[in-house]
């Protein structure tokens, strides 16, 4: 069984190196971030222009300042902020699942490279959108 962002991850280009431990789980929470946004009304929505270049990586940064003594805070913090939750069972026990790795490296790379990650949470943004669009054409 793969997790939600597992499947993300695989519409990604195979030259995206893949990452492990810490990295996958910064990588990997920002996707759940990023995917749990109501893209329909939220304050978020209307400020898509900047979401990637400021909204998100200031965000995330922010947070582990605020949120730096556990991924549990680090993520209510952030979550709050950018108004995003968990749209289903699955990406709700990954996020669980997720909050119990060890929070100091994953919080250290969040804060000292947002923007890194958000590049590579856009890229695998935008390759699942390019697949989707390719399924509904077929």
């Amino acid at each position: 069984m793969t997790t939600p962002t597992q499947r993300w991850l695989q519409a990604a280009p195979a030259s995206l190196p893949r990452l492990s431990g810490a990295h996958s789980t910064a990588e990997r929470l920002l996707l759940l971030l990023h995917y749990g946004i109501d893209w329909e009304s939220s304050w978020v929505a209307r400020r898509r222009e900047t979401y990637w270049s400021h909204h998100l990586p200031n965000r995330v940064r922010l947070a582990t300042y605020i949120g730096a003594s556990d991924l549990d805070h680090w993520w209510a913090v952030v979550s709050r902020g950018l108004e995003s939750e968990p749209s289903g069972a699955e990406q709700r026990l990954e996020l669980a699942t997720l909050l119990r790795e060890p929070a100091v490296p994953v919080l250290g790379l969040l804060r000292s490279r947002p923007t890194s990650y958000v590049l590579r949470i856009r890229i695998v943004a935008e390759s699942v959108q390019a697949q989707r669009a390719a399924r509904r054409k077929s």
